[in-house]
């Protein structure tokens, strides 16, 4: 016989047993083809895909033993039931099932659909080569953003600390380490260059994240802060609210409101086959830049060019090779730096 709070107690175990199966699905696909830049990348993603899994295994498990046993323990006046149940008290069960289990469903079908949305596009071997140590430059891989840090010594063996850097937010969901060989040459030339690893790949979940790289390198006194795409959007907000930033480079990007410091040095690097960030809305944002803002154009450069990740869905076809529009974006971004501190002197010959 059916009983009371039977019919609600079936359907959440089955929607419980598809999504359980989903969210173990999920960040099995994910480790299959992105374990690299979930390994690489912020620990929110890995920490997430984890819990996803534990509490799906978990969803399976309840929503099982729920359409197999569950019917019997919530039977009416079953003499083997220890509660004995009343069929108000039944139904009572039923409701506050039901209170708990729907916003759990919501927030477990969000965190599905979050791990889906924010699978990245992982960096190539070119830009993974590009993170060692060798040729003057320490690398320093930290949970939430990698540095490559310039070593270079004085005629008496000291070592010689940088003293101007930059700090790069990679676009949205895109592995930051498909940025280390374009942004290598920069530390090679002695400037310090700090990645940003963002929270699932997306820059505005953390808007405080580039604060916390300038406390805790108050030896450089020269700051240029850049990004990709989105990742531009929050380098142009915190480059036109902290002070200790003094230059802005944009990688096919533009600010999201008006950048009203005056005395902040800017690039726009962007390029004409772009398909994502298109030269007019490059020129539809040139008021919201400082009015001597340096403007790079590279032709038959796509939004993709910026960095060592692939092919990126929507974008334009390129007409020009990765490599050699990489160079003219490196050498704009050193620059801008040159022009707020003269690189240090390349270390002596060891004899």
């Amino acid at each position: 016989m059916w009983q009371p709070g039977a019919l609600s107690r079936t359907v959440l175990a089955l929607i419980w047993l598809v999504l359980g199966i989903t969210m173990v699905a999920v960040p099995v696909w994910l480790g299959w083809t992105r374990w690299p830049a979930i390994l690489n990348g912020h620990p929110a993603m890995l920490i997430a895909g984890i819990g996803c899994g534990v509490l799906g295994l978990i969803a399976i498990v309840w929503s099982i033993g729920s359409l197999a046993i569950g019917d019997r323990l919530d039977r009416e006046g079953d003499p083997e039931h220890p509660a004995h149940r009343t069929s108000r008290q039944v139904l009572r069960r039923a409701h506050w099932r039901i209170v708990f289990a729907v916003p759990l469903l919501v927030l477990a079908f969000l965190l599905v659909v979050l791990l889906t949305y924010a699978r990245p596009l992982v960096a190539t071997p070119t830009a993974t080569a590009a993170l060692r140590s060798a040729n003057q430059v320490r690398i320093a891989d930290r949970p939430s953003w990698y540095e490559l840090i310039p070593v270079r010594e004085d005629p008496t063996g000291e070592n010689i600390k940088p003293t101007t850097g930059l700090m790069f937010t990679p676009g949205a969901r895109i592995d930051s380490r498909a940025y280390a060989h374009v942004l290598r040459p920069l530390a090679e030339a002695g400037y310090l260059v700090v990645v940003l690893k963002e929270p699932f790949g997306f820059p505005l979940l953390d808007a405080d994240h580039g604060r916390k790289v300038l406390d805790i390198h108050p030896e450089i006194s020269a700051w240029v802060v850049g990004g990709h795409s989105l990742g531009g959007i929050t380098a142009a907000a915190l480059a036109d609210e902290d002070e200790r930033v003094n230059g802005l480079v944009l990688f096919a990007s533009y600010p999201a409101d008006n950048v009203v410091r005056t005395d902040l040095k800017a690039v726009s690097i962007s390029g004409t086959a772009d398909g994502l960030t298109t030269p007019d809305d490059i020129d539809a944002s040139k008021g919201k830049l400082p009015p001597d803002t340096s403007y790079v154009v590279i032709d038959g450069a796509v939004h993709s060019s910026f960095g060592d990740y692939g092919d990126q869905s929507g974008d334009g076809t390129a007409t020009i090779d990765r490599s050699a529009a990489q160079r003219e974006i490196t050498k704009a971004t050193l620059m801008l730096l040159a022009s707020l501190a003269p690189a240090p002197p390349p270390p002596p010959r060891k004899k």
